[in-house]
């Protein structure tokens, strides 16, 4: 067996381990990169990258049908569907391309394989050109995670996961989508407005179950204005093919639907991957989700074993991945005060409208026993915003009634994934509403409706009708 010496092994290359690598390498360590895929993990090449070019097209196609609102006459779009799977696999390659460039200025070795943890200092690699053991002080687990399904309803040529909704080679006439979480909203809305007659079925009472309910109902209001068909409180039971088609039998209520459809996409969740890693050799047993157990730094209870990203738990967002390689490169490379210690996480839905979140919301900071004060602020009332033929919605923002301290902040509308980060630093900083309310914003700009939800706190906003 071929053996390679180094200071740090990172097992997979996703925002988690590729970002832990670098910074691993900036701190002056010798790195090797076990993936055994593409370099920049599901989120670059099967998730948050490729699924955000193809919302875009959707939402152009129907920004499109609905021109004449401003006098253009423009004809029904037509989608050249493998041109768009192109243009958004050429927006990946340039991104993993990326992370291929910084890797060798960085002189970080990618082992392509798979690996299994041997020993805390050491990890076997099954590569195309036989086996390797990488020896190494350190070991950082950033293995990811995968789509996830019930029995009976394997991924195959009618069941989709999320990586072959990314590149269909035709356009389904009718989908079904099997979970209205974010995924499968988001998707879903992709379809319909490229054309597909949607149907999302969800078992919980609403879509984007774990959001708070005043943002998911404006989603779920706008899904049915694009045709979206939504049946909570169902459970898919069991499909069929059927003539050309797939039959697909819903629960509701106790009574029994049959829906045809063309095709299947199952989203409903993910799961890390911690299995077949040998964790039992340095003694890890991850839980019955199957994250691995870590300390604040991001090492798990066996020395020189780190975790990091989705197989360290809940959230499995890319961002917090990132900064959880960060704080366990620092670590390693035996920074003073290196942790992970984010007040805040921020979490973005790419739906139309967008929702975007961070902090507690008001149920949460009432028992947690904060007592609040709530300003709120309507993105129909935002110059901006209607000029952008995009006016639903509204910011919330949660404070302390004692010392104005913002706890929270909730958004949907237009670009609120972007505008979350300027509730997320005001968060981390420990700002009060008043801070933001005195802040100038530009005008005019979406940003203002932040501000004026801050002035609402107080009873303050201007350009409020209450």
């Amino acid at each position: 067996m071929a053996e390679i010496k180094t200071d740090v092994v990172v097992i997979g290359a996703g925002p988690a381990g590729y970002v832990c690598a670098i910074r691993l390498a900036q701190y002056g360590k010798k790195v090797v990169v076990v993936e055994e895929a593409e370099l920049g993990g599901t989120c670059l090449n099967v998730g948050c990258i490729p699924s955000k070019a193809l919302i875009l097209a959707g939402q152009f196609m129907e920004d499109a049908r609905s021109a004449s609102e401003m006098g253009i006459t423009v004809g029904e779009p037509k989608l050249d569907l493998a041109q768009l799977v192109d243009w958004k696999q050429g927006i990946v390659k340039r991104l993993t391309g990326g992370v291929e460039m910084l890797f060798k200025k960085r002189s970080i070795e990618w082992l392509k394989g798979t690996a299994r943890i041997a020993s805390p200092n050491a990890v076997d690699v099954k590569t195309a050109e036989g086996a390797v053991r990488v020896t190494a002080l350190d070991v950082v687990v950033a293995s990811g995670s995968e789509p996830s399904t019930f029995p009976g309803w394997e991924f195959g040529e009618h069941i989709w996961s999320s990586t072959e909704a990314l590149a269909p080679k035709k356009l389904p006439a009718r989908l079904v989508v099997v979970g209205g979480g974010y995924i499968g909203m988001e998707l879903g809305m992709f379809y319909a407005h490229a054309g597909s007659k949607v149907t999302i079925v969800e078992a919980t009472p609403g879509i984007l179950p774990g959001t708070d309910p005043e943002l998911s109902k404006v989603v779920a209001r706008k899904a049915k204005k694009a045709g979206i068909e939504i049946l909570t409180g169902s459970f898919a039971r069991e499909w069929k093919k059927k003539g050309k088609g797939l039959e697909i039998t819903v629960e509701n209520g106790g009574e029994m639907r049959a829906m045809a459809s063309d095709q299947i996409l199952m989203t409903v969740g993910r799961k890390p991957r911690t299995q077949d890693l040998g964790l039992d050799a340095v003694g890890l047993t991850p839980d019955k989700q199957g994250f691995i157990a870590t300390d604040h730094q991001r090492q798990t209870r066996t020395r020189h074993v780190w975790a990091i990203g989705d197989a360290a738990g809940q959230p499995m967002l890319a961002h917090k991945g990132s900064a959880e390689g960060l704080a366990a490169a620092a670590a390693i490379a035996g920074k003073p005060g290196a942790a992970f210690d984010a007040k805040v996480v921020p979490a973005v839905i790419f739906t139309d409208p967008e929702i975007a979140y961070v902090g507690l919301t008001e149920a949460e900071a009432k028992e947690k026993g904060h007592e609040v004060r709530i300003g709120k602020f309507s993105f129909g009332a935002n110059g901006r915003a209607l000029s952008l033929r995009r006016a639903e919605g509204f910011v919330k923002v949660v404070a302390d009634a004692q010392d104005d301290v913002i706890l929270g902040v909730q958004m949907v509308g237009p670009e609120v994934t972007e505008l979350i980060a300027e509730a997320a630093v005001a968060i981390e900083a420990g700002l009060t509403a008043e801070d933001l309310a005195l802040t100038v914003h530009a005008h005019p700009t979406l940003p203002e409706v932040l501000m004026e939800a801050c002035e609402d706190v107080h009873g303050l906003a201007v350009h409020s009708a209450k």
